[in-house]
């Protein structure tokens, strides 16, 4: 897979660490808990090309270091085999909140990827990134699918 324009593959900045992220059908969050529907998509099988796929969400939790009160940039992209985009990205910022007296502490992005147009089989990928760091990568694989 080809990364974002001027994105490393580094470790992730030395406050912040993924503790997990994964591609389902559907999710939420309500009290900081996350609620997700169809955990661990990492293959789609289309009739045709090209296909329109209606949304997937991409889940992941941060945990970050003496980090309170700070704005956080993110970019989430999908992209084939050869770097292209699937979607636009989507670019944000999420606020970093610390409770008083915590050193470490969390934070759930949820980005619902709608309308994913794929046009070729094979290989694709979801990447989280945040200033120029490639944080996290998800595989997903497209194939061609036949009705019996």
């Amino acid at each position: 897979m080809v990364d974002e324009p001027g994105a490393q593959r580094a470790s992730t900045p030395p406050n912040m660490r993924v503790d997990y992220a994964f591609l389902c059908d559907a999710a939420t969050e309500h009290g900081g808990k996350v609620n997700a529907l169809g955990i661990g998509i990492d293959h789609l099988g289309v009739p045709t090309l090209p296909v329109t796929h209606p949304r997937l969400s991409f889940v992941t939790r941060l945990v970050f270091e003496d980090a309170g009160g700070t704005a956080v940039p993110f970019r989430v992209r999908m992209v084939d085999a050869d770097g292209r985009d699937v979607m636009p990205p989507v670019d944000g910022q999420f606020m970093v909140q610390a409770a008083p007296g915590r050193r470490l502490d969390g934070a759930s992005l949820l980005v619902d990827l709608v309308n994913l147009e794929f046009t070729s089989t094979g290989p694709h990928e979801v990447q989280l990134s945040s200033e120029g760091a490639v944080l996290a990568t998800l595989p997903i694989e497209v194939w061609r699918v036949t009705s019996s």
